[in-house]
């Protein structure tokens, strides 16, 4: 027994460093792991810095206010567009369009509209846009959560982490019971005159309002709509819900050809909206050859503003 305790201590000894090499091996991954992410987040506070100070512009004719919600505890940036005659004329009320993603889409929104004022093509309007302020990682997060009508646990979208959804009733609730009531008291509009842009989950959520909560908007403006979320869901509601309007509706919608999917969604949910005839409901739905999910916009917005505010 006693010739073999020697190499029973080397074989424990040999473990045991093994053991530890293993261990100094995922202690030194882990660290690397929050070194890289510590350079991530270096990396992005200088680029913010750098473009606070150097790159920051101001669009003319335009204001922004914070404005927080009880509902889910979100602080709002809320952008505002006016039209040039809205501090000539003080007595003129004006239509207002709330625009979803203001955190990405305000200046080209905001540029849009005027030339098409300017053009005598859709009235003078006062454009709301609803941001939140925050890097771009979270605003993903942060629009995933207020524009899904339900939750899905499962939905992961490029990436692994699961993000918020199913917030749209509280986001609702916001417009209304918050956001209206705030921009109605603080600037001359026409409270009978309300439209809403959305592309993407913004196009989910303006499907979802008009089903849902019709008196919200009697105008809307929905590109690249998600309609696919939670295995087609609105579209399948469109079908059993018997829709019932208090006033006249405009609803356009757009996608690109080349957004497969998306379009052959959005055109079984107007078919299924038309085939209900409604006699408030005015709908114009294009699928634009040559165009994608994102470049959809331009084009897309252009239309769709000539067609809600046109005669």
């Amino acid at each position: 027994m006693k010739k073999y305790f020697p190499l029973t201590i080397i074989f424990i000894l040999l473990i045991a460093c093994i053991e530890k090499n293993e261990f100094e091996s995922k202690l030194k991954i882990e660290n690397d792991s929050l070194r890289n992410k510590i350079k991530e987040l270096e990396t992005q506070i200088q680029m913010t810095d750098s473009l606070k100070s150097i790159y920051q512009v101001t669009i003319a004719n335009t204001a922004v206010r914070d404005l927080s919600s009880k509902f889910n505890n979100q602080k709002y940036q809320i952008k505002i567009s006016y039209p040039k005659s809205y501090f000539k004329n003080k007595e003129k009320n004006y239509p207002v369009l709330y625009v979803i993603d203001a955190e990405t889409n305000f200046g080209a929104i905001s540029y849009i509209v005027q030339r098409l004022i300017k053009d005598k093509l859709i009235p003078e309007i006062l454009v709301v846009g609803i941001a939140y302020d925050t890097d771009y990682k979270n605003f993903y997060r942060l629009r995933s959560r207020d524009l899904t009508p339900v939750e899905d646990r499962d939905l992961r979208m490029g990436n692994n982490e699961i993000d918020p959804t199913g917030g749209a009733p509280k986001f609702s609730d916001f417009l209304e019971f918050e956001l209206f009531p705030f921009v109605e008291k603080e600037y001359r509009i026409k409270k009978e005159d309300r439209g809403i842009y959305g592309h993407s989950y913004g196009g989910l959520y303006g499907s979802y309002a008009l089903l849902e909560k019709p008196h919200l908007f009697n105008k809307y403006l929905l590109l690249g709509p998600s309609l696919w979320y939670k295995d087609k869901l609105l579209v399948n509601q469109a079908s059993e819900k018997n829709l019932i309007l208090n006033r006249h509706v405009k609803l356009y919608m757009a996608s690109g050809e080349l957004d497969l999917r998306i379009n052959e969604y959005q055109e079984e949910f107007v078919e299924i909206l038309k085939g209900k005839n409604i006699s408030k409901l005015s709908i114009e739905s294009e699928v634009v050859k040559n165009e994608t999910h994102r470049t959809i916009f331009g084009v897309g917005f252009t239309n769709g503003l000539r067609f809600i505010y046109g005669k």
